[in-house]
């Protein structure tokens, strides 16, 4: 019996400890913090959403990946050849900038990080290498992923400086914040725009935890190898200059970051030393984060670089490398006046004084690192000029779209700015003043450059988390100081859920119709697929099964030739002419060798109207674009075999052409109408190379033809202007020259030699060919030219009649039949061949009576 009840007791024992056990586990899952990382998943998971996931239909669609049309073509066309030599990433390319290839500015580390991943995903599938939609779809997701993880650095900036509550607002903001930093976040951008962000994200990160553990470092620490002391603020020292070199190794100009930490010690060293503060901490987190840094360079480092900010070069190793060497100067200097007891001000003045001696001497013995550092200010602080001002992402920022950028958050930061300033002044924290710099300095490049408004983005979010944060203070969320959950929660009054309430709203959810929150939702859900896209592809697709395969391999490590040579091209290696902005689309959707790129290369203009794109599509003539591209040529070939052009370089930016020629003024004219004055393109508009082209459809010259065209897309901007346009043009000429209709919003044209038609003709005559050319959608053009006749006649004719030839372009838009040759009343039939055409044959054709 006695064994029994032993039993029962032992049972209701354990039964009492397994309630207690059960309820200390639920008391540990509702503890504060851990409700804090539950949020911050959550978080994560819906930023992810946004960029990964809503967009999914736009961006996978018809069997093609929507990559955006600039630099992300690029950059996958970099996986791609990355894949094949791991983990080697080409820092010449020769598929672009014909005939001179391109030097790269862009880190590798993007594009490693891609093909790695990508290499891994064919191994775990057994496929060996990966496939190429295995790639597209790891290079689509990458920028979502990023920009969905930058919560969590964002999240761990606002703890350190505050609490959680700055840090889940902060993570909230980043999350939904529309503009730049979303657009360059969603799927499909796969550009390295977003791995910046993160990672020196990471880097500022690491950089106040450390900061924040070291205060209390000094030398005397390592002397006496006090490893416990050291263990944590070296480990996050370590980590950020691990995110430092990889953000250098992402944005090869992120050197001019290296200036914010550097300005930052400085300035720290100087209020640490005011207040009889020690200053070796700030020495030993620098010169170990920048040694790091310093270390992942080297392997890139190329002497042949000098001091250039865009390569590495020795500017990379004397910023980090330098740097590293100052904050030991610094860091013994301050300890040698300490221990004499000389106060701030001394310190101060030393450092000015120095500071304004090593600039003098670094300008006088080493011109070319300061050229390279200090005289590249511009680069960051000053907007563009000329041609460059047409750059949309050059210009500066206004208020209206930093609105657009960040809500009502924008205003809130500047008061964030404020309230860390007083901070670090009452405080005297170095983290605040760290902030404070970080924001101050990417504030001031984005007034400057509105491109950098995706790095203010993180520094808006985190500000309006640090005020979001000590609003709900004042609220008397303070109170809320218990890690108990549930005791919190019977806390709650009515303020505290208020308030709750106004900070969301303000910052997530007003202007009303204009939220960061609606304009997030709108914009994402297109993905990077932008107006033309499908039309575009549908062309350069074309052309890449359709037109002669070039003897340059597409994926190779290509050998750079000296600095300013040519790149030794075969003679069946050629250019295709477009305007910059199309030329990455050119190198990965159609295999051929752009004149101009992205990188505003091969632009050619300025005072000296040097030959390139500006030049080609505003000459007045076609014999003046024909000089620019034999300027352009090698190998007795011109400069560009294809043209391919889109409705918006017809119809809306002719001007930006003009204006990186410096030679952009009278294209348009105001012009009296039924309506009233009205502003219309004039005359001189519609004689640019570019107007004969895509406008005129070729009609009247002798070595261009139309060789493909896409569907049109009226709905696309330039696309829309179309008929307009040629109404106007009819309206001035009074006729109806071109019909008002709208064509291929895509056109490819072949520039050939032509075949040349001569013999003899009545003098005096006019001697008129013309033909009717089919394109590929079914549109006619009629086409026709007109030349004197003295006895002779010489007519020069791009298409050719008989169809195309094995080996050549595979055009489908041609003639519907022979050409008719008129003089007077004698009218005659001639056939063309392709290879009269390309050789630039003789056919002759007597328009005498017989």
């Amino acid at each position: 019996m006695a064994k029994v009840k032993s039993m029962k007791q032992y049972r209701e024992k354990q039964e009492i400890n397994k309630k207690s056990t059960d309820e200390k586990e639920i008391s540990n899952l509702l503890d504060i913090s851990n409700i804090s990382y539950i949020l911050l998943i959550a978080i994560f998971l819906f930023s992810f959403y946004i960029r990964g996931i809503t967009p999914i239909d736009n961006v996978f669609r018809n069997g093609i990946v929507g990559f955006a049309m600039d630099d992300s073509v690029f950059q996958m066309k970099l996986v791609e050849n990355t894949i094949h030599f791991f983990p080697h990433r080409i820092f010449y390319d020769a598929f672009t900038q014909y005939p001179y290839g391109g030097s790269l500015f862009w880190g590798p580390l993007f594009d490693q990080m891609i093909a790695f991943f990508a290499l891994a995903a064919g191994i775990l599938t057994n496929a060996g290498m990966p496939s190429q939609i295995t790639i597209d779809t790891i290079g689509a997701f990458f920028p979502a992923v990023l920009g969905a993880l930058i919560v969590f650095p964002v999240y761990f900036i606002g703890k350190e400086l505050i609490d959680n509550k700055a840090g889940l607002i902060g993570a909230f903001l980043i999350a939904i914040l529309p503009g730049q930093f979303l657009s360059r976040s969603v799927l499909g951008f796969t550009d390295h725009h977003i791995a910046e962000v993160f990672f020196v994200t990471l880097m500022m990160m690491f950089f106040i935890m450390a900061i924040k553990r070291s205060e209390n470092i000094t030398l005397d620490h390592w002397l006496n190898k006090d490893w416990n002391a050291l263990k944590k603020p070296l480990i996050y020292t370590l980590l950020a200059g691990i995110s430092f070199g990889a953000y250098l190794l992402v944005w090869t100009n992120g050197v001019f970051f290296a200036v914010v930490f550097g300005i930052f010690i400085i300035i720290q060293y100087i209020i640490d030393h005011f207040r009889g503060r020690s200053t070796e901490y700030l020495g030993i987190v620098g010169i170990i984060a920048y040694i790091v840094a310093m270390i992942m360079v080297i392997p890139y480092f190329d002497i042949s670089n000098g001091f250039d900010s865009g390569r590495y070069s020795f500017l990379h190793l004397a910023v980090t490398g330098g740097a590293a060497a100052v904050f030991a100067s610094l860091s013994l200097i301050s300890r040698e006046m300490n221990k004499r007891t000389y106060g701030g001000i001394h310190y101060l003045l030393f450092l000015s004084g120095t500071l304004v001696i090593v600039l003098i001497a670094i300008k006088i013995l080493l011109p070319g690192l300061y050229d390279g550092s200090v005289g590249q200010i511009g680069f960051l602080f000053e907007g563009r000029t000329g041609g460059g001002l047409t750059i949309a992402e050059g210009s500066p920022i206004s208020y209206e779209s930093a609105v657009g950028n960040f809500g009502y958050n924008y205003i809130l930061s500047y008061i964030g700015i404020i309230l860390l300033c007083y901070y670090a002044i009452k405080r005297s924290n170095a983290e605040y003043t760290l902030l404070v710099i970080w924001s101050v300095f990417v504030l001031a490049i984005m007034l400057a450059q509105n491109r950098f408004a995706y790095y203010y983005a993180v520094n808006v979010a985190i500000l309006s988390g640090v005020l979001g944060s000590r609003l709900l203070d004042l609220a008397g969320w303070k109170q809320f100081n218990s890690n108990d959950i549930l005791e919190c929660l019977k806390k709650i009054r009515v303020q505290h859920v208020l308030s709750f309430i106004i900070v969301i709203a303000v910052t997530g959810f007003l202007p009303s119709g204009a939220s960061p929150f609606q304009t997030t939702m709108e914009q994402a859900k297109w993905g990077a697929v932008s107006s033309g896209f499908y039309e575009w592809h549908d062309a350069l697709t074309w052309m890449k099964d359709n037109t002669p395969q070039p003897d340059l391999p597409y994926y190779s490590i290509y050998e750079k030739p000296l600095p300013g040579q040519k790149y030794n091209y075969s003679k069946n290696d050629y250019g295709v002419m477009s305007w910059w902005d199309y030329g990455h689309i050119i190198t990965y959707w159609a295999h051929r060798i752009p004149n101009a790129n992205p990188f505003q290369a091969g632009i050619g203009g300025g005072d000296s109207h040097a030959p390139g794109a500006s030049t080609f599509l505003i000459a007045p003539t076609e014999a003046q674009a024909n000089k620019v591209l034999d300027d352009l040529g090698i190998n007795g070939n011109p400069g560009a075999r294809y043209v391919v052009s889109n409705a918006y370089m017809a119809y809306s930016i002719q001007p930006v052409f003009a204006e990186w020629d410096n030679t952009n003024n009278g294209y348009y004219e105001q012009v009296q109408t039924s309506q009233g004055y009205q502003v219309w393109p004039s005359l001189k508009y519609y004689d640019t190379m570019e107007s004969k082209l895509h406008i005129f459809d070729t009609n009247g010259l002798q070595n261009y033809r139309l060789v493909h065209e896409s569907t049109p897309n009226p709905y696309t901007s330039g696309g829309n202007e179309e008929k307009a346009y040629k109404s106007i043009y009819n309206t001035l000429k009074r006729t109806n020259v071109i019909p008002a209709e709208d064509s291929g919003y895509a056109k490819i044209f072949e520039h050939v030699k032509g075949a040349k038609i001569t013999g003899n003709a009545p003098p005096n005559s006019i001697v008129t060919i013309t033909n009717t050319i089919r394109t590929n959608i079914g549109r006619t053009i009629q086409y026709k030219q007109e030349a004197s006749s003295d006895g002779t006649y010489e007519l020069i004719v791009p298409y050719s009649t008989l169809g195309p030839v094995s080996g050549e372009t595979q055009f489908d838009t041609k003639p519907t039949g022979a050409y008719t040759v008129t003089a007077g009343k004698i009218s005659k039939q001639v056939e063309i061949r392709e290879m009269d055409v390309l050789e630039g044959k003789t056919v002759t054709l007597d328009l005498l009576g017989e």
